[in-house]
């Protein structure tokens, strides 16, 4: 029987942590996961170092750990069905980890764009949203993106040329505050199938500097970019 048999305890230990840090919403302070786990702190500061190291956890600025990127990666893996709307949200939650902007994954689903997965940022202030929001059309970077990328007829001149903007460049920004999020700026980028045609929207969005949003939206572009086309 595998109950009986000799194992290895320093695995054991590594899970107890993970699922430690999992009931606590999702982070933890270091002295909770401690006490949470029977560790000292001199000997559990080795495991958090290895599971952050293997992308298992992540530490952010306020000093609490939280799931990483690979346990995501691996909490959502299928041995036969690629799915790209969670292999998208996998490479935000990593954009996310690395910039510290809270990411989104945008889907058309019911004849309106809905906000599937939320990935907050380790800031003090930011942005919060419940599953499932509702993305409006012609005032969110993601809608940008959804009109240029889709079948969609612009309304006049000025809007079909803006929307091939879109298309050359690759991505959208919303500047200005939208209803219900004052200050807010968000820039939004398609994910593509081998037919061009558009799974979902990947979404970074915060209180971001004017002169900031090229370099942040090209950061965006070259990680949602390499998951093109893998349908």
């Amino acid at each position: 029987m595998l109950e009986t048999s000799q194992g290895v305890n320093s695995v054991e230990i590594a899970v107890n942590i993970l699922a430690f840090v999992a009931s606590q919403n999702g982070q933890a302070r270091a002295i909770d996961i401690a006490t949470g786990c029977n560790l000292s702190k001199s000997r559990l500061h080795k495991y958090l170092v290895s599971l952050c190291r293997t992308g298992m956890l992540c530490q952010n600025e306020k000093g609490l750990y939280s799931s990483g990127s690979r346990l995501h990666t691996l909490a959502n893996h299928s041995s036969y069905t690629y799915d790209p709307v969670n292999a998208l949200n996998n490479a935000l939650i990593s954009f996310r980890d690395i910039y510290n902007h809270s990411t989104g994954v945008v889907v058309f689903d019911a004849e309106r764009l809905i906000l599937r997965h939320y990935n907050r940022s380790f800031r003090n202030v930011d942005i919060d949203f419940l599953p499932n929001t509702p993305v409006p059309l012609h005032t969110s970077a993601a809608g940008q993106i959804f009109m240029s990328f889709t079948h969609y007829q612009a309304q006049d001149a000025e809007q079909a040329q803006h929307l091939e903007q879109i298309r050359l460049q690759g991505f959208a920004v919303r500047y200005h505050p939208a209803q219900g999020i004052p200050g807010a700026q968000s820039i939004a980028c398609p994910l593509l199938n081998s037919r061009g045609e558009l799974i979902a929207v990947g979404v970074t969005m915060g209180f971001f500097d004017t002169e900031a949003i090229s370099q942040i939206a090209h950061q965006l572009v070259n990680t949602v970019a390499p998951l093109n086309q893998q349908d």
